[in-house]
C-alpha cells in the first residue's frame, strides 16, 4: 500500500458500523515505521490515532472505540516521509535512477518496506515507476541514497 493512498480513507468505529473521521495524513517514524494517522472528526477538529489502536486495510481505517482518537492539539514533529520525499536515488556509477515519490508501507506490519522512484513523467508514463525495497536503499546523505552494497564504505 502506497503511503499516499492513507490519505482520505475512511475511520471506520466497528462498534457502531460507522465513519466517525478520515484520514488526513500518516506519520512515519525515524525507523521507518508508521507512528500513527493524522484525522479529522466529523466535528472538523483534527486527532491522532496511535498504530497499536487501529487496523489498516486497502479500503478503510478500523477502530473499536471512539476514545483511541486523541488530541492533536500540539500537531506533530516532522515525519520521515516528509523528510525522504524528493531524495535523489543513485546506483554506484553515479546514475541518477531517480526521485522518492513514495513508500510502499505493509498494512499488516505498519512499517515501510519499500520506495516508489520517479525517474520524470515521461519514463514514468513509458516505463512506470519503479519500486525498490527499503533495505536495497543506503542513505549516504540527508538528501541522497545509493543502491545498498553498491556505495563506497566511505562515509
Amino acid at each position: 500500500m502506497k503511503t499516499r493512498n492513507i490519505q482520505h480513507l475512511p475511520v471506520f468505529l466497528a462498534s457502531r458500523a460507522e465513519v466517525v473521521a478520515v484520514v488526513q495524513k500518516a506519520v512515519i517514524g525515524d525507523d521507518f515505521g508508521l507512528l500513527y494517522l493524522v484525522v479529522k472528526g466529523e466535528d472538523g477538529k483534527a486527532g491522532l490515532i496511535f498504530r497499536d489502536d487501529f487496523d489498516l486495510t486497502l479500503d478503510a481505517v478500523k477502530i473499536w472505540d471512539l476514545h483511541c482518537i486523541k488530541s492533536y492539539a500540539y500537531g506533530e514533529e516532522l515525519s520521515v516521509y516528509e523528510k525522504k520525499l524528493g531524495d535523489t536515488v543513485f546506483d554506484r556509477q553515479g546514475k541518477e535512477l531517480g526521485i522518492v515519490s513514495d513508500f510502499i508501507l505493509s498494512p499488516t506490519e505498519k512499517q515501510v518496506q519499500g520506495l516508489e522512484i520517479s525517474s520524470g513523467t515521461i519514463n514514468d508514463i513509458l516505463k512506470g515507476r519503479r519500486e525498490l525495497s527499503l533495505q536495497e536503499v543506503s542513505w549516504k546523505s540527508v538528501k541522497s541514497g545509493v543502491l545498498a552494497g553498491e556505495g563506497s564504505q566511505e562515509e
